[in-house]
């Protein structure tokens, strides 16, 4: 409370009242600030809205990998891989026969960051005034920037880990010892390591600061780097531990390093296998959507056309092919009566490819629909990059309102400082008893 700065000034260095006094004010003036908290609801909207569209995003290209491997007409091909190494599964109509031998030399991960250790998770770090944390990581085109912003309050470790999770960054604090660090871990690959700087408060500037290869507040625990397998002799390298250009049509999920043997053949069972995957994936893609409805009428909106543009493919013509093979629908998800699907492609597998796999038909139908939704030029690129540009003019309006609130909170600072000589204005200045910050503040 402001009265905390009033009791016992004159016992306090000049230097220490104006630095107590500045930050008690820029908070006070900060918490009853209502375009602050405007702008700052509307960044909360926003957030949530970016939140949804990366999830639907996510769901959709869950479902795009499944559904693209049983393009082509390939409804009978199979992907496995021996050992534990890896995972093999077909997500393109590219996928030809064949045994590949790869070796797992190395796995991606993100680099890892760690503060040095605090006795206190939720002790106050600094003085406590508005500072930003920005992590850097990329370069060229593959740059990116996150602003963490710490309002006043946030300065603990905690409250510190929490704002940069609420921006989308993986932070943790975690026991070291007597004490206690935050860890923050980046994306995978060599090129996502992390440079960090922090405007404000020099203090967490001291614990936070991180530039590759200088002394800085934080320090590596694990380097980024790339995934490195050889194929067949050729050495791969990814960003990323899901390789899709490894193997034509396939997508290799590493797991550890070790050999594997791929293979990639044509099995009259796998056409059922196939069926009974797509099925699963376009149930569980239903489902991740169906938890997405978020009461955000515009959030909501995009999510519902998408779930009717998806389903009206099903329900069109295709539901009446799929009854064929033992596949109804129910509450929107798909219902597979095995027994008949097995009968039905006994009986007649070409039939089951035209309708699934050829040019045409359903996988690849549903696969052109993802691929209108999701990408920069997508439906969901397109509305995230609009609702990126109204974020970032609303966080330039907080940082000008801060700034301005900053620079009142110094002159009152200074003036209240003054009045003690009877040189300050705003507090009396010799006219009588001089006002206290809690009186100019009441």
């Amino acid at each position: 409370m402001l009265t905390t700065y009033t009791t016992g000034l004159a016992s306090q260095p000049a230097a220490r009242q104006y630095g107590d006094i500045r930050t008690n004010l820029t908070q006070s003036l900060l918490a009853q600030n209502p375009g602050l908290k405007v702008i700052d609801a509307q960044v909360k909207r926003d957030d949530a809205r970016l939140s949804s569209i990366g999830k639907m995003a996510l769901a959709l290209d869950g479902f795009r990998s499944v559904a693209a491997g049983l393009t082509g007409g390939k409804l009978d091909m199979l992907a496995s891989a021996s050992g534990s190494a890896l995972t093999a599964k077909l997500s393109a109509s590219s996928a030809t026969p064949g045994k590949f031998s790869v070796d797992v030399q190395q796995l991606a991960q993100g680099q890892k960051l760690q503060t040095r250790p605090v006795a206190d998770k939720d002790a106050a770090l600094g003085s406590g005034g508005a500072s930003t944390i920005t992590v850097e990581t990329g370069s060229g085109a593959n740059a990116k920037k996150t602003t963490v912003r710490l309002d006043p309050g946030d300065n603990s470790l905690e409250g510190i880990a929490k704002a940069m999770r609420e921006a989308g960054l993986d932070a943790e604090v975690t026991k070291q010892g007597d004490g206690y660090a935050l860890s923050l871990e980046g994306e995978t690959g060599a090129a996502n390591g992390m440079k960090i700087s922090v405007a404000g408060d020099q203090v967490l500037a001291g614990m936070f600061g991180y530039q590759p290869g200088k002394e800085g507040g934080m320090q590596e625990v694990a380097a980024a780097q790339d995934a490195r397998v050889v194929v067949d002799g050729k050495s791969v390298t990814s960003a990323t531990n899901a390789l899709t250009d490894a193997i034509p049509g396939l997508t290799l999920t590493l797991k550890e390093t070790g050999k594997s043997e791929v293979e990639v053949r044509s099995d009259p069972a796998a056409i059922a296998s196939n069926v009974k995957d797509f099925v699963k994936a376009f149930n569980e893609l239903n489902t991740q959507l169906g938890k997405l409805e978020s009461g955000d009428s515009r959030s909501d909106t995009t999510l519902l056309r998408m779930k009717s543009q998806i389903n009206g493919i099903v329900n069109s013509s295709a539901l009446r092919d799929l009854a064929g093979f033992g596949i109804t629908q129910k509450d929107g998800a798909l219902v597979l009566d095995e027994d008949k699907l097995k009968a039905s492609i006994a009986a007649d597998p070409a039939r089951a490819n035209k309708v699934f796999s050829d040019k045409g038909g359903l996988a690849e139908r549903l696969v052109a629909q993802v691929d209108k939704q999701i990408g920069s030029t997508g439906t969901l690129g397109v509305e995230a990059a609009s609702v990126l540009r109204e974020r970032d003019r609303m966080l330039d309006q907080r940082d000008k309102v801060i700034d301005t609130v900053s620079r009142q909170a110094a002159l009152m600072a200074q003036q209240y400082q003054m009045a003690g000589t009877g040189g300050g204005l705003l507090f009396g200045g010799g006219l009588g008893r001089p006002m206290s910050l809690f009186d100019y503040m009441a």
